[in-house]
């Protein structure tokens, strides 16, 4: 059984984050250690990658972006998760760096570890993904949307008019009903090493809830 908890540790920019520590050692040393041994890795030409942003920390610049990765932290589901992301962009149009979890019982287990590879979206789909992606109704939005803005058009006035009056409802309905099964997908993940790590739920459990309290300050 591997050991998890989360540190404040020091980043080659010399400010502090909160990283999830494996075994003793930071998620960040092990991605850069993976990398640099795998001179076909797309990220090999990158200098570090010490200083990612931990994903799970409500650092992300959108409170929606922040909203989706925890949807996906707190899911039973078997899922490929973003744990980082470039610490630059601060968002999920960069480096995202997944792990695909599982969760079974007293064990968590973190599978393999990848780059989401961003040259597959159709940016015209996940456009249309939002408000005007009826096949994601529920009952409660088609009583609440079915006589109005599901009527519209894709680039209507109409459209974006209500986008800009309702971002944080557009931009959260593309996550759930592009972006995430976008991220499922084994032709979206470029691999770079099988981890084959397994956790005490307790001990995971208490991760998730340091990086939740620190997301609520």
């Amino acid at each position: 059984m591997n050991r998890i908890e989360v540190k404040s540790i020091k980043t080659q920019y010399d400010y502090l984050d909160d990283y999830c520590i494996i075994d003793g050692k930071p998620i960040t040393l092990y991605l850069d250690e993976f990398v640099r041994n795998d001179a076909s890795c797309s990220l090999s030409d990158f200098p570090s990658l010490c200083g990612l942003l931990p994903a799970w920390s409500g650092k992300l610049l959108s409170r929606w972006e922040n909203d989706f990765v925890w949807e996906l932290i707190d899911s039973e589901e078997e899922l490929n998760v973003p744990v980082l992301v470039c610490e630059d962009d601060c968002d999920l149009s960069c480096i995202v760096i997944m792990v695909h979890i599982r969760k079974a019982g007293d064990k968590v287990y973190w599978d393999r570890i990848g780059s989401l590879n961003h040259t597959n979206i159709d940016a015209q789909k996940e456009r249309e993904s939002g408000i005007l992606c009826l096949e994601a109704y529920t009952d409660e939005d088609w009583e609440k949307y079915g006589d109005n803005i599901a009527t519209e058009k894709y680039n209507s006035p109409e459209y974006w008019k209500w986008v800009d009056e309702n971002s944080y409802e557009e931009y959260i309905r593309r996550l759930r009903n592009y972006t995430r099964p976008y991220m499922q997908k084994e032709e979206n993940i470029e691999w770079i090493q099988r981890l084959n790590w397994v956790f005490d739920v307790k001990a995971y459990e208490a991760v998730i809830e340091y990086y939740r309290k620190l997301r609520n300050q």
